[in-house]
């Protein structure tokens, strides 16, 4: 399995030695990180787009593990992982797995928990719409996304097969296992939307909490689950104070 990426800074350009991997969600790409790449120009940045996204939409997914595994064998050294919703996941099971390979975690709008039967349903229920452009347009106003942006979602969302969409949501329903989070050293920040939904908000931060030692969880409050858009700002000042210092940014509300 080969993975692509979309937006790279190598060391030699940054002249860092710290380096920060950006993991995208589920029904997007390594382009969701638009506002977040050139905010950290001290780094060196890599943005992979997932097997069956994006540049990478031809390479199929197998699950959440090889795709850890994947990107821990592209990875030189030990990084910052980054990871939104899917991509949290990821970086969960790449530290689990390979925790010679992350520096830390910081994960935003982590499905750690599994999402109610409702969200399950309604889940499957959107595959039948899947390969519609009115589909994906409409979760593009619903991100609050408009313009180029807003195309490039559509034209990303498109590119998904949906045999790929159904395989991540039967992965996601079934939660991280706890044995997982236990095994997890690196240090873990993990913060949520406070507007998302109860199963991240709630029950997926507790279980970051109970389950990584030294762990911290946090909220942003009226955000929601793609809150690294919504609020650029305060998603780049979470990410730098937990980088520099292992803090929780003023904005951020503690959900302890």
């Amino acid at each position: 399995m080969k993975m692509l990426t979309f937006a790279p800074r190598t060391a030699g350009e940054t002249g860092s030695t710290e380096t920060i991997v950006f993991l995208h969600g589920g029904n997007v790409a390594g382009w969701m990180w638009g506002q977040q790449v050139p905010a950290f120009p001290e780094y060196r940045i890599l943005v992979p787009d997932l097997p069956g996204f994006g540049a990478s939409n031809l390479v199929e997914w197998r699950s959440i593990e090889e795709t850890a595994d994947e990107l821990a064998s592209l990875l030189p050294d030990a990084a910052h992982i980054v990871g939104l919703s899917l991509g949290s996941s990821v970086a969960l099971h790449l530290a689990a797995r390979h925790p010679a390979k992350v520096a830390s975690l910081f994960l935003a709008s982590a499905q750690v928990a599994p999402p109610a039967r409702r969200d399950v349903v309604i889940g499957r229920l959107m595959l039948l719409l899947w390969n519609l452009r009115g589909f994906w347009a409409a979760q593009a106003r619903a991100y609050g996304l408009r313009g180029d942006d807003a195309e490039l979602f559509v034209t990303t969302g498109l590119g998904i097969k949906r045999d790929t969409a159904r395989a991540i949501l039967e992965e996601v329903a079934l939660g991280i296992p706890s044995v997982l989070l236990e095994s997890v050293s690196a240090p873990t920040i993990a913060v949520a939307g406070g507007a998302d939904s109860a199963a991240i908000v709630r029950a997926s931060l507790d279980r970051v909490a109970a389950g990584i030692r030294g762990s911290v969880v946090a909220t942003a409050p009226e955000l929601h689950h793609q809150w690294n858009i919504e609020n650029v700002e305060l998603f780049n000042e979470s990410l730098r104070a937990w980088l520099l210092g292992r803090e929780v940014t003023a904005g951020l509300t503690d959900a302890i």
